[in-house]
């Protein structure tokens, strides 16, 4: 009980908060409809969410926002996968989520 506690006021009580990999899920849906079809099995979620995986075991990544981490990991992706039709829909979901450009290249 003290335990939980504690973890419920390091999240200062918001037990329904939004996580990265919710923020993925989301971003991952809109960006995939914009791929022509038959690009589309290139941009793997499997692997997106992996990379996510592995941002949770470094402490440097535990302090980003959610929607940053999330957003990072996509744009790290479109780059790698030279998806330049894309980059209007990255940068447009940056604008959405009110996440600054600094935030997301920090990552």
């Amino acid at each position: 009980m003290r335990m939980e506690k504690i973890v419920l006021e390091k999240v200062c009580w918001k037990v329904k908060a939004t996580t990265a990999f919710q923020f993925l899920q989301l971003y991952y849906s809109l960006i995939h409809e914009n791929l022509p079809f038959e690009r589309r099995k290139n941009l793997s979620f499997e692997r997106l969410e992996a990379q996510l995986k592995a941002c949770h075991c470094r402490i440097m990544f535990s302090k980003a926002k959610p929607s940053v981490l999330a957003l990072s990991i996509i744009a790290l992706e479109v780059q790698a996968q030279k998806f330049i039709e894309l980059t209007e829909g990255i940068e447009c979901l940056q604008k959405h989520s009110k996440d600054s450009s600094e935030e997301i290249q920090l990552f």
